[in-house]
């Protein structure tokens, strides 16, 4: 895939550009003095980094407020309307495309079902979807869009752009996906995990912000894992760290569609959940239980929140599955918080519980007392919440390659 480009001269002051950025972002009301404070930057750097991210209209001054010793400052802000990205959330049975601002704001979206349909009517969908978006922009967003982001179901190769194997959806494999896209549109496309997108999201604006070792879990239709360290995306040799879905907890389990036995998300998938849940429904009819035809997880969850014992030892099973995995990344990576999204986070504090017991149970007493596990707050999705930031970090990376004035997309960026 086609990078920002940045130089060697450049890259120090790359660096130093985006965590003043990032910094300011993290806290309003930021002065130069508190980012001196933040940073270990001198003075006279902060000043020179600053005057460059406001003459590059990326950052604004704001007003006055008062520091220690009654002494006045001037604030700064990140100027919300600098650039725009286009996000693309590509699950396994719907699309969301919306514009972002660079403050992860959304700003207007579609929605499209892709349930049943095949591998060229769902590109098509896709980009359907975006050539909406785009024709609702004004000429002025239009310029300032600096890019296309996506997050998709993997495993997939992030470097390239290319899917490699979506379970339970035949003729997913090896699809070039953001070269497609970015090949219709001429716009910088950046594509990665959703469980790596979701990491992000929440690091910048959710309840791991500035967290150093985070971990996000997806658990949704497929299981996995997205890493920030430092502040940073890690997805190891070939961007596929994190598919804690296809590892084994049952060493005699069925086949996967990885080719693996006994992976995790064949049982706490949002998948195997609705699977079981439909079987009981059929062969055991419990009191107040929908047919199995019109079963959703929705409703399960709905029973087991209101105490109907089926749907909540189902729920806490499903739970005490996932908390393997957890206890699994906990033992592997020793993150300072582990946040839990996406459809099965929907069943609340029931599934969470079974987590935090399974992990009481299995971790080191310490580890598991210093460990947070919480679940996701982030409206929308963080998987679609977190695409446009994709689009924004490539940008912080390769700020020389920005010109002075109303940002725009340069020929060297493309």
């Amino acid at each position: 895939m086609t990078q920002f480009g940045i130089t060697s001269v450049g890259h120090l002051q790359d660096h130093n550009l985006r965590r003043v950025l990032e910094a300011i972002m993290s806290r309003d009301g930021m002065t130069r003095q508190d980012l001196v404070e933040t940073t270990g930057f001198s003075p006279a750097g902060i000043s020179k980094l600053v005057g460059i991210l406001i003459d590059k209209e990326l950052v604004q001054e704001h007003n006055l407020v008062s520091r220690r010793r009654g002494r006045r400052a001037i604030s700064l802000r990140i100027n919300e309307n600098c650039m725009y990205s286009l996000g693309v959330r590509f699950a396994r049975n719907y699309v969301k495309v919306g514009i972002f601002n660079v403050m992860g704001r959304l700003l207007s979206s579609n929605y499209r079902s892709i349930e049943e349909q095949d591998l060229e009517t769902t590109i098509e969908t896709i980009t359907d979807q975006i050539d909406d978006q785009m024709q609702a922009m004004d000429d002025e967003m239009r310029a300032k869009l600096m890019g296309i982001g996506i997050s998709a179901p993997g495993p997939l190769f992030g470097t390239d752009g290319r899917i490699a194997l979506i379970s339970n959806a035949p003729g997913w494999r090896n699809v070039a996906l953001a070269e497609c896209i970015q090949e219709r549109f001429g716009k910088p496309t950046f594509m990665e995990h959703d469980a790596n997108v979701s990491a992000l999201a929440e690091y910048w604006y959710g309840q791991g912000r500035n967290v150093r070792r985070l971990v996000y879990v997806v658990a949704d239709r497929g299981v996995g894992a997205g890493f920030m360290l430092d502040g940073a995306i890690y997805g190891g040799m070939n961007n596929i760290a994190g598919e804690i879905g296809h590892t084994t907890i049952q060493f005699n389990g069925p086949k996967c569609d990885c080719g693996n036995y006994g992976c995790l998300e064949m049982y706490c998938s949002s998948l195997a959940f609705l699977r079981k849940a439909k079987w009981i429904a059929k062969e055991e009819r419990p009191a107040g239980w929908p047919g199995p035809h019109r079963l959703t997880t929705d409703q399960v969850f709905e029973l087991a929140v209101d105490g109907e014992p089926v749907a909540k030892h189902l729920v806490e099973e499903s739970g005490r599955f996932l908390g393997i995995g957890v206890v699994n990344l906990i033992n592997a990576f020793n993150p300072d918080m582990i946040v839990l999204g996406d459809e099965m986070a929907r069943a609340g504090e029931l599934l969470l519980q079974s987590v935090h017991s399974v992990v009481r149970e299995r971790v080191i007493p310490e580890i598991a007392e210093e460990t947070r596990i919480v679940l996701s707050q982030i409206i929308p999705e963080p998987a679609f919440a977190g695409t446009g930031s994709l689009v924004v970090k490539r940008v912080f990376e390769s700020l020389s390659q920005v010109e002075d004035g109303p940002l725009v997309v340069s020929r060297t960026q493309v």
